[in-house]
This record gives structure tokens, C-alpha cells and sequence, in this order.
């Protein structure tokens, strides 16, 4: 058996805005010196079954071409992968069923099939009936032939008699047919371990839920946790904020006043107008956050960020949060539960580099096909637009109704331009996902808050809008670095989660009734 870590090695795809995936938040180094220390990822083990049938194919070449399919895929590993593997295909049903078995036992969690060459029936079916009883993500892998003279593997054709009984008996699966050594297969080699990783790595873990439950008629930021369980295996934790805030005061003033300083005091902010009472305590809760999400290992946070710190801290939460984010941890605001699993998702099947951020669609402009992503200003400074700075100022929608009465601190700038993917997990169930690719432009400063002008690139702007109004979808949405659209997809086809599709193009339209099962 071969058992291979091997360093990370990112794509196109994927990581377009590399500037970004190497910057750290302004006060990130110093938040990393006071709380408990990110925990380290477990290695999750994908299995490599070459399959073949000596008998009728030229079994030595099969051979070759299997040890080919090894080092692809050992080349496309994470860092925090292994890999399990024979040396040589199996042709048996019997040696299947004691390699699958085997590999088992050693803790995989994701299969990669390599058609060697055609097989036998009987072997196809004994992989069909074993996972039926293992729940395991399958991908089938075949290629083209060498051709001129005889056949000698018949690879596609085998690929199909495998697929059709995978389906017959009612086993998913995904399916690549593609060159070895070509850039498409490694993108989609690698989107398959890291939808697998993900998902075992969030199998069993907790989010968590700071105030315990939504902000006031905020109904599609609740959602149902045994839905919750079924589709990601994730638990919730609900905690009040008065915990978390008394587990702030452990920071001394001195450390929490340096951070504070060296936030305002950087080349980057171009505005200060909070008090120093509201910095002061913005900032220590923001350690609290994390240092209690560290210790309690959750994956991500849901913080319900008012009414309670408007009118019993006095101070809003939002760049808290932001500052939170910057240290690699998922944070909601208004605590909506969709959302959070949306940025956790996004955070794991990208290995952390989607730095996913919430915001409300605010504009829709049909004739230049734009949507203006908005928010308060709980976004992380790491998303801050190359060549301009960020205003640390007090909350602008409370500033609507009375500057006097109005807290902070809140972290106001445009965001970084670059490829972007919008998803929303709906409510009531996280069920179902809306999502779309696009590409933030470069705009102004449409409001006050963290914004970003979004041109949609694989679906019309007003065909995402209409879609939104008709079905009712929920009101926040999740920007994601990079193009990550079909990883989520396929994150979604193995926890068996719909991808909702688009209406047609236009700006008036009529209700469809979204199903509500789960």
C-alpha cells in the first residue's frame, strides 16, 4: 500500500486574485499573539482503485497507465491529504472487495475508480453493493485509447458498463473522462479531494451561535438544525453574549489598547470617528470571539450583533466581526445560520482562500448588467480594494435615524476587484443553493459600509434579481473568492442538496412557490 502527503498546489480556477490569498488583516498578527492557536487539520485519506481485466487487454499497459493515474493524482494533493493505493489494478471481485474494505478500515473518505482497462460485471456490481452500504463519494475516472492496430483497454466503454450499474443500484457518483496530464483533469481531480476533504472535515463539527439565536424578525437567518445535521453533519452551538463578553475580560487594557492603535493609526485608514470606549471594547470583543471560537474548536460563528450590543454594550459588533474574519474564522452577521454554513462551505472546499463575506444585493443595474453587493461594514480588512483605505466609523444606518444615539465600530471600504462567487444555502433547510460567478469592477463608494460592484458573468443580472423576488429567496448573500461555482456544486450533489435554477432575463415577474422539504 502507498501512503503520500504532498504539499498543496492551488489553480487558476480557484485562487485568480493571489495578491489577496497572501495579505494578513491589519491587526491580524497582533489578535494571533493574545488567543488560543488555530487547531491543526486532520489528514483526510482518498483511496485509488485501478480496475481492469487481464484476460481479454493488455494487462501490462493497464499496469503503466494505473501507475500514471497514481502520480496524477498524488499531484494534485492537498497538504493535508494521504493517499491510499496498491501497486497494481485489482480484476476480481473478491480483491476489490478486500482492497475497499481494507482502505476502510484505514479511515478513507473519498474513492477515485481508475479504469485500467474494460472489467468484468461481477466486480462492478460488488463496488455497487459496498457502497450502498458505505456512504463514500465515488469518482470514476476513464480516458481515451491508443489507437491504430487492436484495442487494448476499451476504457470508455468500461467506464460506461460501470456507470450503468453505479446507477442501476442506486449509488452516486461523479465521472471524469479526460487525458492524463491535461490541466482540466487536475482541476477536476483536485476539486473532487477538496469537496471530499471538506466534507469530512465538517462532518461532526460545531458552529456556533453568539446571542443564541437570530436578530429580531430576521426569519430567514433561522434554520432547521436537524436539517443542518442531515446535509453537512454539522451541530450548533448556541451561546449568550454576555459569556462571550466576560471571557474578553481576560485581555489586559494594554494589549487590547496596542491593537486599537495600531488599527486607527494605519496608512490605510483614512477616517476615525468612534470613541475611544467603543474601540476599546469593539476590539477586545472581537478577541473574546475569537479566542472562545478557538478553544471550543467551532468552525465558524453566527453573531447576533443587535439588538443586545446597541442597547446593553453599547457598541456595534460589526467590525468586531471583520476582525475576527481576518483570522481565517467565518462570521455571520445578525446571526443568520444559512449564511454561516454558506461561508463555511466556501471556507473548507477552498482551503480557507474564498475569504467569503456576507452582504445584502443592493442595487440592480439591468442595463449594464451590475449588482451593487452591500453591507454595514463587517467585512475583513483583508478584502480592502488594492490603492485605498478603510473609515473606522460609527453604524450608518443607526446614523439615519440619530447620529447621538449612533455606536461603532464598524469597518467601512470598497472591496478587493476580482473572480467572485455569490451563494445563499435557503432557508428554512439549507436545502437548497442559489449561486452565480461574476467579477467585482472597479466602482465608487455607491453608501456608506463594505461594497462591491459585481458584473455577473455565466447568468444575466436581472435574471439573478428575478430569480431572488419570484422564488422569495433569503436576503443576505455570501461573495466568495474565485470562480467556485461547480465545487459547490459538487459539494452539493454528495450532501444531496439542490441547485436552484434562473428565470429568464427581466425586471417585473410572478411568485414560484420554492419547495419547502428538506
Amino acid at each position: 500500500m502507498i501512503v503520500n502527503t504532498l504539499e498543496e498546489q492551488t489553480f487558476d480556477s480557484l485562487n485568480p486574485n493571489v495578491d489577496i490569498l497572501f495579505r494578513k488583516g491589519i491587526v491580524s498578527d497582533e489578535m494571533e499573539k493574545l488567543i488560543e492557536k488555530a487547531p491543526e487539520k486532520k489528514d483526510v485519506k482518498i483511496g485509488l482503485i485501478g480496475i481492469g481485466f487481464e484476460l481479454h487487454f493488455d494487462w501490462e499497459k493497464a499496469k503503466r497507465s494505473y501507475t500514471e493515474a497514481i502520480e496524477q493524482t498524488k499531484s494534485v494533493f492537498g497538504e493535508n491529504n494521504q493517499l491510499l493505493a496498491l501497486k497494481e489494478p485489482v480484476q476480481t471481485k473478491k480483491e476489490l472487495l478486500k482492497v475497499l474494505n481494507d482502505f476502510n478500515i484505514e479511515g478513507m473518505s473519498g474513492l477515485i475508480i481508475y479504469q485500467a482497462s474494460y472489467i468484468a460485471g461481477d466486480l462492478a456490481l460488488a463496488l455497487g453493493n459496498w457502497l450502498r452500504e458505505n456512504k463514500i463519494p465515488l469518482l470514476s475516472w476513464s480516458h481515451d485509447e491508443i489507437t491504430g492496430g487492436r484495442l487494448t483497454a476499451n476504457r470508455l466503454c468500461g467506464q460506461n458498463f460501470l456507470l450503468n450499474i453505479l446507477n442501476s443500484v442506486e449509488v452516486k457518483y461523479s465521472w471524469v473522462f479526460d487525458r492524463p496530464k491535461s490541466k482540466q483533469l487536475d482541476i477536476v481531480l483536485d476539486k473532487f479531494i477538496r469537496v471530499v476533504s471538506a466534507k469530512k472535515r465538517m462532518q461532526h463539527a460545531t458552529i456556533l451561535m453568539v446571542g443564541g439565536m437570530r436578530v429580531p424578525g430576521f426569519y430567514d437567518c433561522e434554520l432547521n438544525e436537524m436539517s443542518i445535521a442531515k446535509h453537512f453533519g454539522l451541530s450548533v452551538d448556541r451561546v449568550d453574549i454576555e459569556t462571550v463578553w466576560k471571557h474578553g475580560e481576560k485581555f489586559k487594557k494594554e494589549d487590547v489598547d496596542a491593537i486599537v492603535q495600531k488599527l486607527i493609526n494605519s496608512k490605510s485608514c483614512k477616517f476615525q470617528g468612534v470613541t475611544e470606549r467603543e474601540l476599546f471594547l469593539s476590539v477586545r470583543f472581537s478577541l473574546a470571539i475569537a479566542d472562545y471560537t478557538r478553544k471550543g474548536e467551532y468552525i465558524g460563528v453566527a453573531l447576533k450583533n443587535w439588538p443586545e450590543l446597541f442597547d446593553n454594550y453599547q457598541i456595534a459588533g460589526d467590525g468586531a466581526g471583520a476582525l475576527v474574519q481576518d483570522l481565517g474564522i467565518p462570521v455571520a452577521d445578525e446571526s443568520d445560520m444559512g449564511a454561516l454554513i454558506t461561508m463555511v462551505t466556501m471556507n473548507e472546499i477552498s482551503n480557507g482562500n474564498a475569504l467569503p463575506t456576507l452582504t445584502d444585493m443592493s442595487i440592480l443595474n439591468d442595463k449594464e448588467n451590475k449588482l451593487g453587493m452591500w453591507h454595514c461594514g463587517g467585512s475583513p480588512t483583508k478584502l480592502l480594494k488594492k490603492g485605498t483605505g478603510f473609515e473606522v466609523r460609527n453604524h450608518s444606518i443607526l446614523d439615519n435615524y440619530d447620529e447621538e444615539q449612533s455606536y461603532g465600530m464598524l469597518l467601512e471600504f470598497l472591496l478587493e476587484k476580482g473572480d467572485i462567487t455569490i451563494a445563499k444555502y435557503q432557508y428554512p433547510h439549507a436545502s437548497s443553493m442559489l449561486s452565480f460567478e461574476g467579477e467585482i469592477i472597479d466602482s465608487p463608494m455607491r453608501f456608506r459600509g463594505a461594497y462591491g460592484e459585481v458584473n455577473p458573468k455565466n447568468v444575466a443580472a436581472s435574471s439573478v434579481v428575478g430569480t431572488i423576488l419570484s422564488s422569495g429567496l433569503d436576503h443576505h448573500w455570501i461573495i466568495g473568492r474565485g470562480h467556485i461555482q461547480e465545487d459547490l456544486k459538487e459539494f452539493n450533489h454528495w450532501a444531496n442538496i439542490e441547485n436552484l435554477q434562473f428565470v429568464a432575463p427581466g425586471t417585473t415577474g410572478r411568485s414560484i412557490q420554492k419547495n419547502l422539504n428538506y
